[in-house]
């Protein structure tokens, strides 16, 4: 696996899956960042449902399932709880953690990358990106210093839900049109949302 140095960019972990990326690090990750972002809670939040809840997705990529499962190992091996809802794509994310109410969330996902690539972009409370300069380099650190548990060592609850519906009513509020209409999509193999 190459340096975890080489994988955490500006704005969220990327590499070539097998070579640079692999359930480990999704472990580490899921724990460094469940681990962070609770840090950064103030004692009202702290005391919330919330706090302890994380939203996870994933995009279609063939690696994501097993990043997927990886990650939610890391992060209720921190003591935090996870929503997971499945395959996605990253807005969606994004609103989980608003609709649901969660201190933050990770999409497994490598944009757009070539496939053989995947990754992991975490969101803060309010689904407030975490880039560099506002806590990925501490992911980074926590990571770099962490070994992975073995599995059952898991201290937290994992919950599937399916926000599909909210998600699409949540978009159509955006779409006022003045008639029917018939609209094709073609995703290159890429998430809809």
């Amino acid at each position: 696996m190459a340096a975890i140095e080489k994988v955490f960019k500006a704005y969220d972990v990327r590499g070539v899956y097998g070579s640079e990326i692999d359930e480990d690090l999704a472990w580490k990750i899921g724990h460094a960042s469940a681990s962070f972002l609770r840090s950064l809670l103030s004692g009202y939040e702290r005391g919330q449902a919330s706090s302890n809840r994380l939203i996870v997705g994933h995009d279609m990529r063939p690696s994501s399932e097993s990043l997927t499962q990886a990650l939610i190992e890391g992060i209720t091996s921190s003591g935090a709880s996870v929503i997971d809802i499945g395959m996605c794509d990253t807005p969606m994310v994004y609103f989980a953690i608003n609709y649901i109410g969660a201190c933050g969330g990770i999409q497994v996902t490598a944009s757009h990358n070539p496939i053989e690539y995947n990754g992991f972009k975490v969101s803060g409370l309010k689904a407030k990106p975490i880039g560099a300069d506002t806590g990925l380099k501490e992911i980074q650190r926590i990571c770099s210093t962490i070994r992975r548990m073995p599995i059952g060592a898991s201290l937290a609850p994992v919950q599937k839900q399916d926000i599909w519906p909210e998600y699409r009513k949540h978009v159509q509020k955006f779409l006022k049109t003045q008639r029917r209409l018939k609209v094709v999509a073609d995703a290159s193999n890429g998430m809809g949302g």
